[in-house]
């Protein structure tokens, strides 16, 4: 968000799919200070968790009326920026559906290596599109790990929310099919 990105204030988020990495990306706009923030997922847990999160607007992925809406909360226009964090080509079509002109599409999900998606050429020209990639956040260790604690420290940066449960390694196979399953933000498998 601050540093691929570099969202600046009052700009309009998008952020598709609202697990673990997509709660962070809504938190992130937070902290730039963008408005609105809109959630989208399939999940109606995921879409509650990303209001508590700070997320201004949720709506699920698959309604039939996602552009519209969005551009009727980003005043017609379409979204200053999006964020797919999901690894799916047809969340990264949804996501160039929704920018508006010179919009910036943040790709965060990584689809199968082998799957592409159709460009449409002329329009990113036209509209001066920005696709970018972001792996990691393009996390600088030594600056951000010491900045994201004293969020965390401030009660700006929600980590302890994220988890729905603790796991000892013995079930670390519950705790996986519990996330594939749409059934929990984030767990954590405990030793000893």
């Amino acid at each position: 968000m601050t540093n691929t990105a570099k969202v600046p204030p009052r700009s309009s988020v998008v952020v598709i799919g609202v697990g673990g990495v997509g709660l962070n990306a809504v938190q992130g706009a937070v902290l730039s200070g963008a408005y609105p923030i809109i959630a989208l997922d399939k999940l109606e847990n995921k879409l509650t968790a990303a209001r508590l999160f700070g997320a201004t607007h949720t709506l699920r992925a698959d309604d039939d009326n996602v552009v519209e809406a969005v551009r009727q909360w980003t005043w017609g226009r379409g979204a200053d920026y999006v964020f797919v964090t999901v690894g799916s080509t047809a969340a990264i079509n949804q996501g160039l559906s929704l920018r508006r002109r010179e919009g910036v599409l943040v790709l965060v999900g990584i689809p199968e290596q082998t799957a592409s998606v159709a460009l449409p050429a002329a329009h990113t020209v036209w509209n001066q599109w920005r696709i970018l990639g972001s792996s990691m956040g393009s996390t600088r260790l030594q600056v951000d790990v010491p900045r994201l604690v004293q969020l965390y420290q401030q009660g700006r940066l929600k980590l302890d929310e994220l988890i729905t449960a603790r796991y000892p390694l013995a079930r670390i196979n519950e705790a996986i099919a519990a996330v594939e399953a749409g059934e929990a933000l984030r767990n954590v498998i405990t030793f000893g």
